[in-house]
């Protein structure tokens, strides 16, 4: 049965909607941008998982391989004493039993023996589940010698934003004359200062072990900025700004239409004609294009949010020592910005202009100040692992004569996995909040 609403009701609910919406519009937005940092932790995926400091978790496949660790210089040499020095858990990977052991770590290598069909499976998941780093030490010898037995925990662990560092240490088996590796797989966050694969690049000197090859995982591509290790806003928008991590926040102190509208946004030329792009916003950034390991990013993308509610509602309940919304609708303005996609692709740098063609301000209704944020997603890759082959594939000792991709596809299959391919088109590599006054 359908209600009807009488005319006076209608009346008062329309009166109602449009006090709220009244409401909503003159709530003023915040004075400062104290925020905005713990904001932008708050509601990016890649910033919500961080690593407890100093707390490595050592796992060690026992198998025949480390039995022979007397033939491995690096192994001896270089390893073992890191381990010994970062260790706060040791777990000893004895085949189906995982097992925490205590005692001096240098001791408990030593008296390593072999154990076969190794569940490395279990000790994967436990070290994706915990919060702190982890390094597995194994020979990565599996029963089926293409099952990429890494990539569900490699996934994981990426998709928290943290970063994976493989070390291949190359010996020859001396009962089989068959090539293999010793892995030392790092899962840490490169973010974290003294890190565990900080600590091993200085402490290794690894230009000593030529033969010993790396290469690091990330699906967070690195941004460098050549002024201060931030971007440059135009000198006319007289920004402070500050940089942290994979985000900035710019506090704009000049107006809207007397300063930025007319020397950015309507920006003449030295014949005193308009330039069809209007000055530039925003440059200085430059993207490491290989920072995700195997592939090279060929496309990105530029986006604006605003946030004004948001921000303010978040700086409201973090005063009032609420709890904070878990999760928001990112408000996107369309025509707002443009990017400069040729000399993106000439030289990796990052240049935005306001989109003068299409311009649209409408959004900046914020009083006293407008708050938005300009987002940069990943759009394109091509993929280029094929040169990492030879320090991931190996000879298989089960099944002679035939080779071990099971690392080499682990890495491969959680590159091309559709679920990291949609986050990073849906996770900004980059961030910038921009304070700005009221137009």
């Amino acid at each position: 049965m359908r209600k009807q609403i009488g005319s006076g009701g209608f009346t008062t609910m329309l009166l109602l909607v449009a006090a709220l919406s009244l409401g909503s519009c003159d709530k003023p937005t915040p004075e400062d941008e104290e925020y905005l940092y713990d904001f932008h932790n708050q509601y990016t995926p890649t910033c919500s998982h961080q690593l407890l400091p100093d707390s490595m978790t050592l796992y060690v496949d026992y198998t025949s391989t480390l039995v022979m660790k007397a033939q491995m210089r690096f192994y001896w040499h270089v390893m073992k004493n890191i381990m010994a020095n970062k260790t706060k858990r040791y777990y000893a990977i004895k085949g189906q039993e995982i097992i925490r052991m205590a005692g001096d770590v240098v001791e408990l290598l030593r008296d390593v023996s072999n154990y076969e069909n190794p569940d490395l499976k279990g000790a994967l998941d436990r070290i994706v589940s915990d919060n702190v780093e982890a390094m597995l030490v194994t020979d990565c010898e599996q029963l089926d010698q293409k099952e990429p037995f890494l990539k569900e925990a490699f996934k994981k662990w990426l998709m928290k934003g943290h970063d994976i560092y493989i070390i291949s240490d190359p010996f020859v088996d001396p009962k089989t004359q068959a090539h293999r590796f010793m892995f030392y797989i790092l899962f840490y966050d490169a973010d974290n200062p003294n890190n565990i694969a900080d600590y091993v690049i200085r402490s290794a000197r690894l230009n000593q072990y030529p033969k010993v090859k790396r290469m690091k995982l990330s699906i967070t591509p690195k941004v460098k900025g050549f002024h201060g290790g931030h971007s440059d806003p135009n000198s006319y928008v007289q920004a402070i700004v500050t940089r942290k991590g994979n985000m900035e926040v710019q506090e704009w102190s000049t107006s809207w239409e007397d300063k930025i509208e007319r020397f950015i946004l309507n920006a003449k030329d030295n014949r005193g004609e308009e330039m069809t792009n209007g000055a530039v916003l925003l440059e200085g950034l430059q993207l490491d294009k290989t920072s995700i390991t195997g592939v090279t990013i060929t496309g990105i993308t530029s986006k604006v949010f605003n946030i004004n509610s948001h921000y303010t509602d978040y700086y409201t309940q973090r005063r009032s020592e609420q709890e904070v919304d878990s999760v928001i609708d990112w408000e996107e303005c369309e025509n707002f910005i443009t990017l400069n996609q040729d000399l993106f692709k000439r030289n990796s740098n990052i240049q935005i202009f306001f989109d003068k063609p299409n311009w649209n301000p409408e959004f900046l209704t914020g009083k006293p100040y407008n708050y938005f944020k300009i987002a940069f997603f990943v759009t394109e890759m091509e993929e280029q692992l094929e040169k990492f082959r030879n320090q991931l594939v190996f000879d298989d000792i089960i099944n002679k004569g035939q080779q071990n991709e099971s690392v080499f596809q682990s890495v491969k299959q959680t590159i091309e996995d559709p679920k990291i391919i949609q986050f990073l088109a849906d996770t900004p590599f980059y961030a910038i909040y921009v304070k700005s006054l009221q137009r």
